[in-house]
């Protein structure tokens, strides 16, 4: 690849690198005044999940209403210690900020399924902000996402995380046309797994072969390959394909 052809790669993936920044600031310009909420609300106990969701509404709605990225919802997930009954989520999403409904968990499992999620287990384990997808979202909006998640903490200890989601379709509108001029360009994250393709033979979830999930590379020279330093993602283009410049 010519030193041309490598620049327009490189400008692809700090795109992709530009978007995603713009959704961590959102959550981190709210993390602070989260933290001042729920240090003060919790002072004499643990919160239900009803006083949560009131707790943290507005700052949420106006999260999803300022953004300057396509998100599809947000919101805060909370440990027990913080919520000790009730829906430990407060999250809104769609096109008429509706708060997720409480009946989506059964009794007793809402803590232990959610602790298991991507976006909630790798920054509970890393203290580091997450992407997690693309993957179904069947706890929230039944469509295909990448969820962005930032763990909060209170007094030192983990108290949650913050979270929102891009639909894949937004991610497409807004990122495909930056990669017209990669032919046959494959966005995928660390895992391999497809998010965005140019090419009919790859769609979203699937996974290309000889990608090394745990090193978050391809082992084989058969594709130009330009890596996020920042988010995991990382664009894959046939070897036989140039960039144009």
């Amino acid at each position: 690849m010519n030193t041309a052809s490598a620049q327009v790669l490189d400008r692809a993936i700090q795109r992709i690198d530009g978007f995603f920044d713009g959704v961590f600031a959102s959550l981190e310009e709210w993390k602070p005044r989260l933290q001042q909420k729920l240090g003060a609300a919790i002072r004499f106990g643990a919160l239900s999940g009803a006083q949560l969701s009131d707790l943290i509404e507005d700052d949420v709605r106006k999260i999803l209403s300022g953004a300057s990225r396509p998100l599809y919802g947000a919101g805060y997930c909370a440990t027990e210690d913080i919520v000790s009954n009730g829906n430990p989520l407060a999250w809104w999403q769609g096109p008429d900020r509706a708060l997720l409904a409480s009946s989506t968990f059964g009794p007793g499992q809402a803590a232990i399924d959610l602790a298991r999620l991507e976006w909630y287990r790798v920054p509970h384990s890393s203290g580091r902000k997450h992407v997690a997808g693309p993957f179904v979202d069947y706890l929230c909006s039944n469509e295909i996402t990448v969820t962005t998640s930032v763990p909060l903490e209170l007094d030192g200890a983990f108290s949650g995380v913050m979270c929102a989601d891009i639909l894949v379709s937004s991610l497409e509108e807004v990122l495909l046309p930056g990669l017209a001029e990669l032919p046959g360009a494959v966005v995928v994250n660390s895992s391999g797994r497809v998010a965005i393709s140019t090419l009919p033979d790859y769609e979203t979830g699937d996974r290309l072969p000889n990608w090394d999930s745990e090193a978050g590379v391809r082992h084989d020279t058969s594709a130009h390959i330009a890596t996020s330093k920042h988010h995991p993602f990382a664009i894959v283009m046939p070897q036989d394909q140039d960039p144009a410049p």
